[in-house]
């Protein structure tokens, strides 16, 4: 995947605090490049009383879901309002990972940005796992969002890479990304601390970091590379974001919890739950023939 699209952006909706935190980094996304959006509601019925409407029999459920469109109409017409830019809404019941899943195929959504509750997620709101689930079924890249930014934009992304071969999928996405949004790149190289075959990767990785400078130096985005060996890749990632001050990480949703491992598992999880700052995943794109740069396998 060479581009991160933000022309149509699909945002799930709870009404909780983190949901609107998104809807504000989409909206902003959106307007900075002439997109819409597509807010959606999935109901939960087993959920709806204890959330939304307690005051509401649920066999009522036409009653229910009005409530619910003309909340989701009242956003979409702030949203309208504030930023300028297309809005529109949908109100649907089933499985809330399949559905969200479901309505950015039919959306034709580009990228999918969604709240989630993070370490801190209850089980009445959909948006805390629900995030991770999407993330591993959606075809197209999704941002997660658990805080408010204290200013909306992109002006620090951190690019973690790795010596798996996914990993480095992500580079011109990213590059791409930092590109439209004025922002800068802070690359950091992860190796495995005491493991002999990453340690024997580490001319590779130097190499691969040197290359992706040159790519970013290409579209006149700044780039600064890092290399660091660590027992934890997500610890090292989310302490390297907060040491520069990043304010988004672009990660892939392959790559597990610790190192050459091509499924997503614990590393995603872990960046989605603690990260105050979005992480934006974008999914590998499978091609045995894709390009490969000499002298250290920089795919992209």
């Amino acid at each position: 995947m060479n581009k991160v699209k933000t022309s149509k952006i699909l945002i799930p909706v709870d009404f909780s605090k983190t949901s609107l935190n998104a809807i504000k980094y989409a909206a902003f996304m959106a307007q900075f490049t002439k997109g819409e959006l597509m807010l959606i509601h999935v109901q939960n019925k087993s959920d709806l009383l204890d959330i939304i409407m307690p005051a509401v029999n649920l066999k009522d459920v036409s009653v229910i879901t009005k409530y619910l469109s003309d909340k989701l109409e009242k956003i979409a017409a702030d949203i309208k309002s504030r930023y300028g830019i297309k809005v529109s809404t949908n109100v649907s019941t089933g499985h809330i990972t399949s559905e969200i899943v479901a309505l950015a195929d039919e959306y034709k959504a580009t990228l999918v940005v969604m709240g989630t509750h993070g370490k801190d997620s209850k089980n009445g709101f959909f948006l805390g796992s629900n995030a991770y689930r999407v993330l591993s079924q959606a075809e197209i890249p999704v941002m997660t969002v658990q805080t408010a930014a204290e200013k909306l934009g992109f002006s620090t992304i951190v690019l973690p890479i790795d010596s798996s071969r996914n990993s480095r999928q992500k580079v011109n996405a990213a590059i791409d990304f930092a590109n439209t949004f004025h922002a800068k790149l802070q690359v950091i190289g992860l190796l495995q601390k005491g493991n002999e075959g990453e340690k024997n990767y580490e001319y590779n990785m130097k190499v691969i970091l040197s290359q992706i400078k040159a790519l970013a130096d290409k579209k006149n985005v700044g780039c600064v590379t890092t290399l660091q060996f660590t027992d934890s890749r997500s610890k090292a990632t989310l302490n390297f974001a907060k040491k520069v001050k990043a304010d988004l990480i672009i990660s892939m949703t392959d790559q597990s919890a610790e190192f050459s491992s091509i499924v997503l598992g614990d590393y995603i999880h872990q960046l989605t739950n603690y990260s105050k700052i979005p992480v934006l995943c974008i999914p590998p794109t499978l091609n045995p023939d894709m390009m490969r740069v000499p002298m250290g396998g920089l795919e992209y």
